[in-house]
């Protein structure tokens, strides 16, 4: 668990470290309980947000992706050890 914990204090600060600031982006930083810093960037002209289209899927693709998953699961139930009666 304390592994756990210290990597990921290690990873936020190593990604606050490599974050880069772009022009027009401000970033302050703010202190969690007093000793944890995290960074807080606001935009002063936020850029326009593209549209995107939303990706579908085909009923065909959908039959296809669940026919995979079910026999995948039958071949994972199928590789269990079987526990002989003596």
């Amino acid at each position: 668990m304390v592994r756990k914990i210290a990597l990921a204090i290690l990873l936020t600060s190593v990604a606050g470290i490599a974050s880069a600031t772009s022009p027009g982006l401000t970033c302050t930083t703010h202190y969690w309980l007093g000793f944890i810093p995290y960074e807080v960037c606001t935009w002063n002209n936020p850029p326009p947000k593209p549209v995107v289209a939303a990706p579908e899927i085909d009923a065909a693709s959908a039959v296809a992706g669940l026919t995979l998953l079910v026999g995948g699961l039958a071949v994972l139930r199928g590789r269990r050890s079987k526990i002989a009666n003596a």
